[in-house]
C-alpha cells in the first residue's frame, strides 16, 4: 500500500471509529435506561466505571440519577479530562480499593477481552457489588458479522484468531463465552444482546450478528 493509500485509509478508520463510538455512546444509552429502570435502580446509587477513560459515558449516569460516579482508569492522562466525582489512576489487574458489597453498579464497556486474569477481576467486581448490584459489560462480539467478514478477508487475525480489530485484546468472545464466564464467578446474566451499524442507524439484537456484545448480569 502506498504512503497516499495508507494515509487515506487511516483517515477513514479514524473517522469511522469516532462515528462508531458516537453510535455505541447513543445504543448504550437506551440499553442501560431501559434495563436499569426495568431492575429499579434509582437515584442515590454509586456507579464504578473501570476503564473510563475520558469519562464518554458519564452523562449516560448522570441520566440514570447516579449520585456518585467513581472513574478507574491506568491512562492518568485520560482520566484527567473525566468529570467524574471520584478518580482513580490504577491498573485493573489489581485488586480493586473499595470495601466489600461497596456499590450497586459496576460499568465496563470495551474492558474485559484486554485481560488475561479475567476471572480475578470479574471476582473483584463481584466482591465490590452489593447483594443484588449489577454489571454492565460491553465487548467484541466474535461471531458477529464484522467478525466474520474480516476472517473472511484476513484482517485482523493473529494466530489464526480473529482479535476484534485490536491486536491488544487477549481474549474475544462469543455470546455463551462471555455468559459462562460471568456464571463462573456467581453473576446472574439478566439480559444479553448484541449492537451493529447497519447504514450509519444503531440496530439492537438479541441474536450474536452484531460486532458489540452487551451484557446485564446481576449478584
Amino acid at each position: 500500500m502506498n504512503v497516499r493509500k495508507d494515509n487515506w485509509y487511516k483517515n477513514f478508520r479514524n473517522n469511522y471509529s469516532l462515528f462508531y463510538m458516537s453510535r455505541r455512546i447513543e445504543s448504550t444509552r437506551k440499553f442501560m435506561k431501559k434495563f436499569m429502570k426495568i431492575e429499579n435502580l434509582n437515584s442515590g446509587h454509586i456507579i464504578i466505571d473501570l476503564g473510563a477513560r475520558q469519562g464518554s459515558f458519564n452523562k449516560i449516569f448522570r441520566e440514570l440519577n447516579f449520585e456518585k460516579i467513581i472513574a478507574v482508569d491506568i491512562d492518568a492522562k485520560a482520566l484527567a479530562k473525566n468529570d467524574a466525582n471520584e478518580k482513580y489512576i490504577m491498573d485493573l489487574e489489581e485488586k480493586l480499593p473499595f470495601p466489600d458489597g461497596f456499590c450497586e453498579c459496576v460499568f465496563m464497556a470495551e474492558v474485559i477481552e484486554h485481560f488475561e486474569h479475567r476471572v480475578e477481576l470479574l471476582k473483584e467486581i463481584f466482591r465490590i457489588l452489593k447483594p443484588f448490584g449489577y454489571l454492565v459489560l460491553t465487548t467484541p462480539n466474535k461471531r458477529s458479522l464484522i467478525a466474520f467478514f474480516d476472517k473472511f478477508i484476513g484482517r485482523f487475525i493473529e494466530n489464526g484468531k480473529w482479535n476484534g480489530h485490536d491486536f491488544n485484546h487477549r481474549y474475544v468472545y462469543a455470546f455463551d463465552e462471555i455468559r459462562d464466564l460471568l456464571r463462573k464467578v456467581g453473576l446472574k446474566i439478566i439480559t444479553i444482546e448484541s449492537f451493529y451499524l447497519f447504514y450509519g442507524l444503531p440496530i439492537r439484537t438479541k441474536t450474536s450478528l452484531g460486532m458489540c456484545t452487551w451484557v446485564l448480569a446481576r449478584k
